[in-house]
């Protein structure tokens, strides 16, 4: 068998993500559920503006609820091309909690596919990535 017949699934996000273990979960429970081609239509829509903003996904359990933190990263002024993490700065943390008793993967995921939808133009994308 040669090395490239064989099928891997790589379950990475680049461009705009920074990697994380939560995002690292919520891409293995979307291909566990069937749900890996959505969230990576959400990836392209959410990557095609705001080129130089990464975004750090973090979930989160307090009070048995579930929570989702998206950090928004910006490079710092006076890098002109970043090229590693220590080129940016942390910008904004903007936390969306679940009041219902929910799999913070299904909940973290549902958001992360919101957050997609539409975007550049959708409220959720606005206050994640465009507003201060």
């Amino acid at each position: 068998m040669k090395i490239h017949d064989k099928k891997i699934n790589y379950t990475s996000f680049q461009a705009k993500f920074i990697h994380s273990e939560s995002l690292k979960d919520i891409a293995e429970y979307a291909v566990g559920h069937g749900k890996f081609n959505r969230l990576n239509t959400a990836r392209k829509n959410i990557d095609n503006a705001y080129l130089t903003t990464r975004l750090k996904v973090d979930i989160f359990e307090k009070d048995g609820k579930s929570g989702i933190n998206f950090s928004r990263y910006i490079p710092k002024p006076a890098v002109i091309t970043p090229k590693t993490y220590d080129d940016y700065i942390l910008e904004k943390v903007t936390t969306y909690e679940n009041d219902k008793n929910l799999n913070p993967l299904k909940f973290a995921l549902e958001k992360i596919i919101k957050l997609g939808n539409n975007a550049p133009h959708n409220n959720m994308y606005e206050k994640v990535v465009i507003k201060k």
